[in-house]
């Protein structure tokens, strides 16, 4: 009966909801810019407190701040029932408005593929999201009783790294404990259902800079003799990999976690359909690699890849020189048990093994983030994946990991608990690029999603 109380109670107040949420993700909150970023956490603030939670504290770092509030069980902060942490982060991509079909920050509901949207920026990276544990709370409070407690973690820095991330949890320990970690952030599964997500894989960013001469050399009077900084990073570039599509630098696979056929009865449950994907992305074919099938590759071996190379003359027409200067940004892609720092170390002696002594390199470390994936034997399991069910009226697809990055490892790590990913985006939500957009009925799935997580935690 309760249950039916709270569903209805979804329903009846969704507009209301509806309406707070096009407020919030009208607010921008650009963390590179820090473009709104002091009146969004305002906002974030009375939110929380319009929407049950006990105690709302905003944590300064030396970049963006953090928020973190508390929702108590009977609002009584001594009571002996477990707590769900709950991350997510206000802060948003910047926006190129010419780009946009309407204004970024001024929120548009329209209808497309038989679904109304909302597009704004935020409204599935990541502000749509969170806020729809907001309403969850909301609706237990009303219609039955908050079953366990709650606490909400929200960054301004995610977009840029999350640097402070880390600093902000250890320093308040003791006010963020929790059981059990969880993150909605990213697309629902590709064949539109919903997915329920152990880990993610790490990353590692870096950059090799070459210097040759002190300026550009005419390519004939110089040609020959003269150095090419450019071909100095493609012959490194080209060490680092072989002709199967294997990673060469010594020592970079050692400590990736061995399949299991547990693992692999897994991944052969998860939907696949491998036309549709080279359709969609325009390509003739997968890239080699270790790995004896997509997902496997994508959720069990790591990656290098190059995001960027420049040098020398690429606008129109010709000019003839040798460059002065190459430069190419590397990103690797890190799976469990790989650790960033071993692997950058691993990186760089690799390129000075390979170097010619005839350029100048600087290696340039920009960024990293740990793996981390939970165990496929985890109590949690169950009880998520059937609110998932729940909230979503159709079977979730479970994953051992995703092929992107989230900061889960840092909530193993100083916590010492689980993290589990259940996106409430749809697949094709834009995020990060212009007309970013939350199909609505995914959004009021996500609130009684959570609303049922509550429920099924609470006897842990």
């Amino acid at each position: 009966m309760s249950r039916n109380l709270v569903e209805e109670h979804i329903e009846e107040n969704f507009e209301s909801y509806l309406n707070d949420l096009i407020r919030l993700i009208s607010q921008p909150s650009i963390s590179t810019t820090s473009e709104g970023v002091e009146e969004c956490t305002k906002l974030v603030q009375r939110l929380c407190q319009k929407y049950g939670f006990d105690e709302i504290n905003k944590i300064e770092t030396s970049g963006q701040p953090s928020i973190i509030a508390k929702a108590f069980v009977d609002h009584d902060p001594e009571n002996e029932q477990p707590t769900l942490l709950i991350y997510g982060h206000y802060d948003v991509q910047p926006v190129d408005p010419k780009k946009w079909t309407t204004p970024p920050f001024e929120p548009d509901i329209r209808e497309e593929g038989g679904e109304e949207r909302i597009y704004a920026r935020g409204a599935g990276d990541n502000k749509g999201q969170w806020f729809a544990h907001l309403c969850a709370v909301e609706a237990l409070r009303e219609k039955k009783n908050l079953p366990m407690n709650v606490t909400l973690l929200l960054e301004g820095e995610e977009e840029m790294g999350s640097p402070h991330l880390r600093q902000v949890i250890e320093e308040n320990k003791s006010d963020i404990n929790a059981d059990l970690a969880y993150i909605s952030d990213g697309p629902i599964d590709e064949s539109d259902r919903p997915q329920v997500v152990l880990g993610v894989r790490g990353l590692l960013y870096v950059e090799i800079q070459a210097k040759g001469a002190d300026r550009d050399l005419h390519s004939g009077i110089f040609g020959g003799p003269a150095p090419n900084p450019a071909w100095e990073l493609v012959r490194i570039l080209d060490s680092m990999k072989d002709e199967k599509g294997e990673i060469t630098i010594d020592g970079f696979y050692d400590d990736i976690l061995k399949i299991t056929e547990e693992d692999r009865e897994v991944l052969q449950r998860i939907p696949l359909d491998e036309s549709k994907i080279r359709q969609d992305l325009g390509i003739k074919g997968f890239a080699e690699g270790p790995g004896e099938s997509y997902h496997e590759k994508l959720m069990y071996y790591p990656t290098l890849n190059i995001p960027g190379f420049t040098s020398g003359y690429g606008s129109e027409g010709i000019k003839t020189i040798i460059p002065s200067e190459a430069k190419v940004k590397v990103d690797m892609r890190l799976v469990a048990d790989q650790d960033p720092g071993d692997i950058f170390q691993k990186f760089s002696e690799h390129v000075k093994k390979h170097e010619s002594g005839t350029v100048d390199l600087d290696i340039i470390y920009h960024d990293s983030m740990k793996p981390y994936r939970m165990a496929l034997d985890s109590p949690y399991i169950e009880p998520m994946m059937n609110a998932v069910k729940y909230g979503w009226q159709d079977d979730p697809v479970l994953k051992p990991a995703a092929g992107g990055s989230l900061p889960s490892y840092v909530f193993s790590e100083v916590l010492d608990i689980d993290c589990i990913v259940v996106p409430y985006a749809n697949a094709d939500e834009n995020n990060h690029s212009p007309d970013e957009n939350l199909v609505l009925k995914y959004f009021k799935n996500g609130i009684k999603t959570t609303s049922r997580i509550l429920e099924n935690l609470s006897d842990f």
